[in-house]
């Protein structure tokens, strides 16, 4: 063999493990990414995770050379990989198979953490802590947790915008997240409130400390701390900016190409100020510094890891042969256990057509033309409300009906074929929080609008919006089941995805206006009448798909226990 040769070779033995491994992580994540890429990664709100991503990726370039220290792997470094290195493959295999993005592409860190655990032990990890924790920062929120601050965050940016508008004399009103200025109107929407800012704001202030490398840690703390009133602070300037921009240009400048570029304004404004918070920072410590000894940097103080090519080498490639090989074996494990365990559509409901199947009269009741309108079924507006409601929904009705002593009742139907962690029914109570509502606390009630007394689970609330209130009565159905909240819809869908099935949902949803809460009740009987109504006469088919178990007749012998209706509540 020539001496020119020998080296090529070496380099080759040593990136073996490694190229094994990272076969396996394309096997396991090279689909979701792709997936990523061409769904929630292409939103306005998570467009930051190429980003990250790819910066990620870079960081671990910058690595590269503790990646290829030699094996130096003790028996609770190996315990620790393996324990890692399965935690990861089961949130991939279940966030994979269930839809929820949040443990498949939050899985890669602790595969990662596993394998170079396996590989090279504590010392290589250790080196690679930031990166690993970099990468949380691309892992997508949990929808719930998105749900639960989204909607404090835009009332407050719609608040200070408010504010800052009326003191600069621009004519501007405030209903809930609605901002109405002039003759426009303006819906502060989940990208504006600055949760995903904040996210990809903190992810951007952690790299750029880390590549500064401050010596006080009291300094990076205080700097990460100030991202958040920065982050809310530059979500204000946009909001106030999109106003002005459709107050003087129109809606079709404020949410074409200038509204993108208010979102770029936004980051660059946020970074601005970053910059000049840390060089104030800079100041005060310049000037409170007493002692004008030179002062050596953290890097300058930590010894650079030099390693000689031989000393890579020894041990550090066929000795890492066999777990690289046990590694990527366990990924294609996993990536075959996810399409094992992936979920199909087993619901054998037929809906014949919502607009056919629900009369436009009733025995009481008839369809009328109504300028009343009740919150959005989902909270967006424009072209992204047809685009929200096409993915969540396969049906929707809505309609208004006045019954023989004239009052007024709105009915909104959405019925889903498949109902995922992803993608499922929106519950009206988070929809009408969202769009500028004082909701009170949902009442777990059971709706008696069957015959023979039976009643389906549901919920009745009211919610405000100035002088306005609005009575709600609904029932949610995800396959056999009538969720009460967020999390049981959510653990259902999971047991249901984890057992092979898709269920199907329905919402159906009536509501009313009335001008004082004393005659919330009233509302509320008035539902339950209309609902009754609605149930009796519809076709069969369509009362399975409305009701759904609990619309079965009763056996006499469930009649007899009292089980009758009651077995969706569980």
């Amino acid at each position: 063999m020539s001496p020119a040769a020998r080296p090529l070779l070496d380099q080759l033995d040593l990136l073996a493990p490694w190229l094994i491994v990272l076969f396996g992580l394309g096997v396991l994540y090279v689909p979701s990414f792709v997936d990523l890429s061409r769904g929630i990664w292409a939103t306005e709100e998570q467009a930051h995770g190429p980003i990250v991503f790819a910066v990620f990726l870079w960081l671990l370039w910058r690595k590269r050379d503790a990646l290829l220290l030699p094996r130096d792997v003790s028996a609770p470094a190996r315990a620790g990989g393996i324990a890692l290195l399965v935690i990861g493959l089961l949130l991939y295999v279940v966030g994979r198979s269930q839809g929820i993005p949040t443990f498949e592409v939050g899985s890669l860190i602790w595969v990662l953490a596993g394998s170079i655990l396996l590989l090279r032990g504590g010392a290589a990890l250790q080196a690679v802590w930031f990166p690993l924790f970099f990468a949380c920062f691309m892992t997508p929120m949990p929808a719930i947790v998105v749900d639960t601050l989204t909607a404090p965050m835009k009332m407050a940016v719609s608040a200070v915008s408010e504010q800052l508008l009326y003191a600069l004399g621009y004519p501007v009103a405030r209903s809930g997240v609605m901002l109405h200025v002039g003759q426009y109107q303006l819906l502060v929407a989940d990208a504006c409130a600055g949760l995903y800012t904040l996210f990809t704001l903190e992810a951007l202030g952690l790299l750029y400390l880390n590549l500064v490398r401050h010596d006080a840690m009291w300094r990076n703390l205080l700097l990460a701390a100030l991202i958040v009133p920065i982050s809310f602070t530059s979500n204000v300037i946009r909001v106030t900016t999109l106003a002005l921009i459709t107050y003087y240009l129109g809606d079709e400048a404020g949410q074409g190409f200038l509204h993108g570029f208010a979102g770029i304004t936004l980051f660059a404004t946020a970074l601005l100020l970053i910059f000049m918070v840390d060089g104030l920072i800079e100041l005060a410590v310049r000037r409170a510094r007493r002692s004008t000894a030179p002062q050596v940097s953290r890097r300058e103080r930590q010894p650079t890891a030099e390693v000689s090519t031989a000393a890579r080498l020894l041990g550090a490639g066929r000795l890492c042969i066999r777990p690289a090989v046990a590694v990527a074996g366990s990924m294609f494990v996993g990536a075959a256990a996810a399409n094992l365990l992936s979920p199909e559509l087993t619901s054998t409901a037929h809906l014949p057509g919502l607009e056919a199947a629900v009369p436009a009269r009733l025995p009481d009741w008839r369809m009328v033309a109504s300028p009343l309108q009740p919150a959005n079924l989902v909270v967006a507006e424009g072209p992204a409300v047809r685009n929200a409601l096409a993915a969540l929904y396969d049906e929707i009705l809505t309609r208004t009906y006045v019954g023989a002593d004239g009052q007024q009742v709105m009915l909104a139907i959405a019925y889903a074929r498949q109902q995922r962690q992803d993608v499922k029914i929106h519950r009206p109570e988070v929809c009408y929080a969202a769009q500028g509502y004082d909701v009170q606390p949902p009442a777990v009630v059971g709706l008696p609008v069957l015959d023979g007394g039976r009643t389906i689970p549901g919920m009745e609330f009211a919610g405000r919006d100035r002088d306005r209130y609005e009575a709600v009565s609904y029932w949610i159905r995800i396959g056999e089941s009538y969720p009460p909240n967020g999390w049981r819809m959510r653990e259902h869908i999971l047991r249901e995805g984890l057992a092979g099935r898709i269920p199907d949902g329905v919402l159906v949803r009536v509501s009313s206006i009335v001008d004082e809460p004393a005659k919330l009740d009233a509302a509320y009987a008035t539902h339950r009448r209309f609902m009754t109504d609605l149930l009796k006469a519809v076709p069969a088919d369509t009362l399975a798909v409305l009701a759904g178990e609990v619309a079965a007749p009763a056996s006499a012998a469930a009649i007899a226990r009292g089980d009758a209706g009651q077995g969706a509540r569980r």
